[in-house]
């Protein structure tokens, strides 16, 4: 079970998601469970020369606000639950990584507003 809590701004923050180094080193990423995000998983840009990436390809995303984007998609390693994942990944300005919704489909999200926290079964 993934879990988490929901912060002053509504966004669900999970617990314990890694990121693959070079070096073979794992690196925490504070990580936003992105429900409006199709993709798999988006990082903070200023690690790209820490994580072991391969280069994928070229792909357009939408933004929330409808507008297309170009992006370079990579594969890379994340960890959650100590269980590996080779997915795919494109890079972000933000300091917070995002999980995709293509990352769960086999899963239960479950957001308790009251208690504010998230789970992920």
């Amino acid at each position: 079970m993934i879990t988490g809590h929901i912060n002053a701004d509504l966004e669900p923050l999970l617990n314990d998601v890694y990121l693959r180094a070079n070096d073979g080193s794992l690196i925490a990423v504070r990580t936003i469970l992105d429900t409006g995000f199709n993709s798999t998983f988006c990082f903070p840009k200023h690690l790209f020369e820490k994580l072991n990436l391969e280069y994928f390809g070229e792909g357009v995303f939408v933004l929330a606000d409808g507008m297309p984007t170009d992006e370079t998609i990579y594969l890379g390693e994340v960890i959650v639950e100590n269980q590996p994942y080779i997915v795919e990944m494109t890079a972000t300005e933000s300091d917070l990584a995002l999980m995709g919704m293509e990352m769960l489909l086999e899963r239960e999200a479950i957001f308790n507003l009251r208690d504010m926290t998230v789970k992920v079964i």
